[in-house]
């Protein structure tokens, strides 16, 4: 049996999908950290779910979608007094998709409603049976009570996905250095880069992997690429992959998710890193989003 555990800790996600006449063709489990977690658990990893969800079909029919993956799902909490937070994602009247064009909203098409609705009721302990596992923690958000489940764990490595601004824009730079830095692994999206880098003061991607002392950052360029930040010898190399083949998007929604994923499993097993490992990772990485975006959902 592996002794590596992939978990994550965060309110449960529904994706609803919309037509460019928003119509609702597909739902499904969704959010950035859950897509990585359904990934590696179909992968064939071990996966353990830590969450919330309210009382409802979207928090059931989110919790299934896991479920069915593979994911242990018994650490996920049913709350009466949310409903379970809605991603609704709006596909454009067209049949070339560029990085941007898919938006993603908390606001209901049909009905502009707010469907962000997060708590502060995540569970906080992990069984007794996880505990003298190597634990890789998966997160996009960063609330306090999430890390407090991190200070939790002791034999963990934690994996941040950095995507969107408005996780991380009302909360102080010290705080988000304190929480970064309890990562080892970073994905950050290009598009928030410029805001990051303001926001923590620094220059550039070398100043952040130096102040955060990570093992591995990884910057997604969408049809560009990723570029890979690692140390050798006490010498930090960058590397720039682009995609030797351009698939073409049905959606491009989870196409980071199903990048990271591929990468985190990668680095669980690694035995360092260095330009071999970073060749095998990209392809790996990158075929695993081209399978994604061929498709409607961020799920395969």
């Amino acid at each position: 049996m592996k002794n590596k555990i992939f978990i994550s800790h965060a309110d449960i996600i529904l994706d609803k999908i919309y037509d460019a006449e928003f119509n609702l063709i597909k739902q499904d489990g969704g959010g950035c950290n859950w897509n990585d977690l359904y990934n590696l658990s179909k992968m064939g990893e071990n996966c353990y779910a830590f969450g919330t969800a309210g009382n409802d079909e979207e928090g059931e029919i989110a919790i299934n979608s896991l479920k069915n993956a593979g994911v242990n799902t018994d650490n996920i909490v049913i709350d009466n007094n949310i409903s379970t937070a809605v991603m609704n994602i709006l596909l454009p009247d067209s049949k070339k998709l560029d990085d941007n064009d898919v938006i993603h909203t908390w606001y209901s098409p049909i009905t502009n409603k707010n469907t962000m609705h997060f708590s502060d009721n995540l569970p906080l302990e992990i069984p007794k049976e996880l505990e003298d596992k190597e634990i890789y923690i998966i997160l996009d958000k960063f609330e306090n009570i999430n890390y407090e489940f991190i200070q939790k764990i002791n034999n963990k490595k934690v994996c941040l996905d950095v995507g969107a601004e408005e996780f991380i824009e009302y909360y102080t730079n010290q705080y988000l250095i304190k929480f970064f830095k309890q990562a080892k692994l970073m994905q950050l999206n290009y598009n928030i880069c410029e805001y990051l880098f303001k926001k923590l003061k620094i220059k550039n991607e070398i100043e952040l992997f130096k102040l955060l002392n990570l093992d591995l950052l990884v910057i997604t360029k969408g049809k560009k690429g990723a570029e890979f930040i690692y140390q050798k010898n006490n010498k930090i190399e960058t590397i720039e992959k682009i995609p030797s083949i351009i698939a073409e998007a049905v959606d491009t929604s989870g196409a980071g998710d199903a990048f990271f994923s591929t990468v985190i499993r990668e680095y669980a097993y690694c035995d360092k890193i260095d330009k071999e490992f970073i060749d095998k990772t990209f392809e790996l990485a990158n075929q695993s989003s081209r399978d994604i975006i061929a498709k409607v959902g961020s799920r395969k």
